[in-house]
This record gives structure tokens, C-alpha cells and sequence, in this order.
């Protein structure tokens, strides 16, 4: 018992410290970036406040002052990451209203696309992998494999734009926002889940090819092994590694993915919100979108690695 905790007391100890280190690096790469970008938040405040684009250099100083930009680019950083720590993400200079509290509202709408999205995703790019392995008729592989490679490679906005003219504008069958209810969110989850399809086909359709070819598998067909149950015993485990391999990669093209389709859905979540705020200048609220897709990427690898280790005792967790 006391073994086990000590394990547990370690890893946890290692996972802190490597998600402080991986939010430390990207926040603060993240936040020099955008300080030293031409153009600030705190003169869109001010021209916002004026009402036109002429402002003085004490309205500027004003704003700025208002939006703790003063100091120098090191001093803001550490004064913005000891507010951090507590809590304390600052207020969005856009909207004035503290960044947590907007970001709570809005991470829902992108976790719940992102779901079901996955959920569409996961099963999909699995059977279609295993189809273009397994189906006997060689042009139907070959069209499946076609259909992998154009899924993961098609622009993610210009597919978006293809399903708004034609579903919408000319067919007139789906709503493009999220107040048309759940009908709303189908082409936002086709959009975001057809990258993912694309991937995980050709990852399931390579892991399968190369556990049925291993020596072991062969030997099992020699004996007249059904297909089947050499399938789901001896290459499922070999394809659920590589698919828990490549979880990361699929995070990363959701968080992408939902910066352009929430714009063109007009679905209000994290993705949508960073685009405003890239557009505005907005360093806290910034800051705080970079920081939740540094913790959602590393987190998602952490437990992919876990569960891998799960499946295959010869992976090492650490």
C-alpha cells in the first residue's frame, strides 16, 4: 500500500511538474510575441472609447494604465504570471469582464463540439482503415485510401465555405449557427471530424497491414484461424497503440479546426474567442486561450500514453 502511494505521490509529482514547465514555456513565448506585435489593446480601447481612430498619446497612456501594460515586457510577464498562479487571469481589454469567467463560458461550446466530433471521428476512421485493408476487391482499398488522403488534406475553411453554400444556401436542408439547436452543430462536426477520419484511417489501414503480416499471424491463417479472430486477438492491439499514438495530432487539428470553424458557424467557443482576441489585440485573453490548448494537448498525450501502457505492458509510462 505504502509502495503505491509513493508511485502515485511520483507520477503525480512528474505530471505537475511537467505541465508547469510546458504552460510556462508556451505562456511566456506567447506572451512576448504578441507585446512585441505591431499595434495594442490599449489603443483599440481607447479609439474604441473615442469613437474614432484619432486618440491622444493620455487617452493611450490612460488605457494602458487601465490594462497594467505599463513596464517593460518582463516586468508585465511576471506581474501577469504571479496574478496567474492565484487564480487571477486578468480582465479582457475588448470587454472588460474578468477572462475566467468568459472562458468558462466558452469552453463548454468547443468541448462539446470536439466530443462529438470525436465521437463521429474514433469509429469511422477505424472501420473505414480496416476496410481498406480487409475488403476483397482491390479498387474499393484503393478508393477508401483515396478517400483517407483527401480527408486529412482538404483545407479545413474551404470545406467549411463548401457546406454553407451548398447545404445551406442551396439546399437549404441545415442552419449554420448554433441557434438552430442540435442541427446546427452537424456540419461543424463533420468539418472538425473529417481530418480525423482522414488520419486515423490511414494509421489503422498501415498498423493493420503490418500485424497481418507478422509471422505469428501467418502461422494462425496456416492453421485456418478465421480471419476474424485473428483480427480482434492478435492486430487490434498493435492498431489501438498506434491510435492512441496519434491522439495528440488529432487534438491539436480540433483546436485548430475550431479557430475557423466557430468563426464561419458562429458557434461561441474558445476558438472563436481567440480569433477575437488575436483581431483586438487582447493579450490576457490571449494568454488564457493559449494556456487552455497547452493544458488540453498535454493532458490529452499524458493519458494516451497511459492508456497505451495499459494495452501493451511493454510500453513504458515512466
Amino acid at each position: 500500500m505504502n509502495d503505491l502511494l509513493v508511485r502515485w505521490t511520483r507520477r503525480s509529482a512528474r505530471l505537475a511538474a511537467e505541465l508547469a514547465l510546458v504552460l510556462g514555456i508556451t505562456s511566456l513565448l506567447a506572451f512576448g510575441l504578441i507585446a512585441l506585435a505591431p499595434g495594442d489593446a490599449a489603443t483599440r480601447l481607447a479609439q474604441q472609447r473615442a469613437g474614432h481612430p484619432g486618440v491622444t498619446e493620455d487617452q493611450v497612456a490612460s488605457a494602458r494604465r487601465e490594462l497594467g501594460m505599463e513596464g517593460s515586457i518582463p516586468e508585465r510577464y511576471v506581474r501577469w504570471l504571479g496574478h496567474a498562479v492565484q487564480g487571477d487571469l486578468g480582465k479582457s481589454a475588448r470587454t472588460g469582464r474578468p477572462v475566467l469567467t468568459e472562458l468558462a463560458e466558452r469552453v463548454p461550446v468547443t468541448l462539446s463540439l470536439a466530443g462529438l466530433a470525436a465521437v463521429v471521428a474514433l469509429p469511422l476512421g477505424m472501420l473505414v482503415g480496416a476496410l481498406a485493408v480487409m475488403l476483397p476487391w482491390r479498387p474499393a482499398r484503393r478508393g477508401l485510401r483515396l478517400t483517407g488522403l483527401l480527408a486529412v488534406s482538404l483545407p479545413t475553411f474551404w470545406v467549411s465555405y463548401l457546406l454553407v453554400v451548398v447545404l445551406t444556401e442551396q439546399l437549404g436542408l441545415l442552419p449554420t449557427s448554433a441557434d438552430g439547436g442540435l442541427a446546427g452543430y452537424v456540419m461543424p462536426v463533420v468539418v472538425l471530424a473529417l481530418p480525423a477520419v482522414g488520419l486515423l484511417s490511414r494509421v489503422v489501414a498501415v498498423s493493420l497491414r503490418e500485424a497481418l503480416a507478422q509471422p505469428y499471424v501467418r502461422a494462425a491463417q496456416a492453421r485456418g484461424t478465421p480471419t476474424v479472430s485473428i483480427v480482434v486477438r492478435d492486430a487490434l492491439p498493435n492498431v489501438a497503440g498506434a491510435v492512441l499514438n496519434t491522439i495528440g495530432l488529432i487534438v491539436g487539428g480540433m483546436l485548430t479546426g475550431a479557430l475557423v470553424v466557430e468563426t464561419v458557424f458562429a458557434h461561441n467557443g474558445i476558438g472563436d474567442y481567440f480569433v477575437q482576441a488575436v483581431n483586438f489585440r487582447d493579450l490576457m485573453a490571449i494568454q488564457a486561450c493559449v494556456l487552455c490548448f497547452a493544458l488540453a494537448f498535454t493532458a490529452t498525450n499524458r493519458l494516451a500514453d497511459r492508456l497505451h501502457g495499459r494495452i501493451d505492458p511493454r510500453v513504458s509510462n515512466g
